[in-house]
């Protein structure tokens, strides 16, 4: 049971600690990452887990900070790095001065650890599978994605609101593109009253928009029509709204980018025509980092007790 479980990890790090052993056996390791690791860190804790913290914020944390990245990863038996996993190398964290670079972390881990994260690039992927590291992918779990969808919506509208200096209220808005996000982004705009647009190349993605009442336009109809916007939001992975397309933009609207970086806007363009364009990055984390940690907590959870019971899908 639960319970046990519990018990018999604080009887073996009593007993480890009364022998003055210097490997402490960590249940997890939460490295890197925004308040999101934070929150999600401390739920671990309150659930009476073993947990140590390396490289994230030190606000609000109730865990452990370890001395090195290399001790860290040697002291637990799972790693939780950020939803945005790594850039150029490093994983991405809240210090500066503490380096974390992928390269270490793989060389230290062991076949019997287990990795979570998300954003994993595939050569992460990769190495870990040589290594038989089993590895985790927040972004590649529906229901992960589906709560992140939420709660990147909900970002971008504050974006929205504090950009513009007008009522989302009957305000014109349009999303490029139409896969979780938007489909989430456009529901709950029109549900604050706004005037959505969603432009899909998808002939069954503008079929799907238009039975929720949204209006719709193919990627040909752009250049055309986004001057009629006063918000665009953002949601497809490659440049979209280049030079062409900026020139057409109405001085008076604003661009919120929720794109995976570097989103799918000329932003250097953009600031030189005078429009107000905003990438957006790990919205969740600045707006909702309570709500999402926890969520992840209870996904690291669920996915560990079906490794250790034999049941993992």
């Amino acid at each position: 049971s639960a319970a046990s479980d519990v018990y018999k990890r604080q009887k073996e790090y009593n007993r480890r600690k009364k022998k003055g052993k210097k490997t402490v056996i960590y249940d997890f390791a939460v490295i890197g990452g925004d308040m999101r690791q934070v929150y999600l860190a401390n739920y671990l804790k309150n659930q009476r887990y073993q947990v140590i913290t390396y490289a994230t914020k030190k606000e609000g944390s109730e865990c452990k900070e370890g001395k090195s990245f290399e001790n860290v990863i040697r002291e637990a038996k799972c790693m939780i790095g950020p939803v945005v996993f790594s850039k150029n190398g490093e994983i991405t964290g809240s210090s500066s001065n503490k380096k974390m670079s992928v390269e270490t972390l793989l060389q230290e881990m062991k076949k019997e650890q287990i990795l979570f994260g998300g954003c994993i690039n595939e050569e992460i992927r990769h190495e870990c599978e040589q290594k038989e590291i089993k590895a985790f992918d927040f972004m590649k779990m529906d229901d992960v994605a589906i709560y992140n969808a939420i709660a990147t919506a909900e970002g971008a509208i504050m974006e929205a609101i504090k950009m513009q200096p007008i009522n989302l209220h009957k305000s014109r808005c349009l999303v490029l593109g139409y896969g979780r996000c938007a489909k989430v982004l456009a529901a709950k705009l029109k549900g604050m009253d706004a005037q959505v647009t969603v432009c899909a190349r998808n002939k069954t993605a503008r079929s799907l928009a238009k039975s929720f009442g949204l209006e719709v336009m193919d990627f040909t109809e752009l250049k055309r029509r986004i001057c009629q916007y006063d918000h665009i939001f953002n949601t497809v992975p490659k440049q979209i709204l280049k030079e062409d397309i900026l020139r057409k933009i109405s001085k008076e609207s604003c661009i919120i980018d929720i794109a995976s970086y570097p989103g799918g806007t000329n932003h250097q363009m953009a600031e030189k025509l005078g429009i107000c364009a905003k990438l957006c990055p790990s919205l969740p984390g600045i707006y909702s980092p309570k709500s999402s940690g926890i969520m992840l907590a209870k996904k690291v959870l669920e996915i560990s007790g079906e490794i250790k019971h034999g049941i993992e899908k």
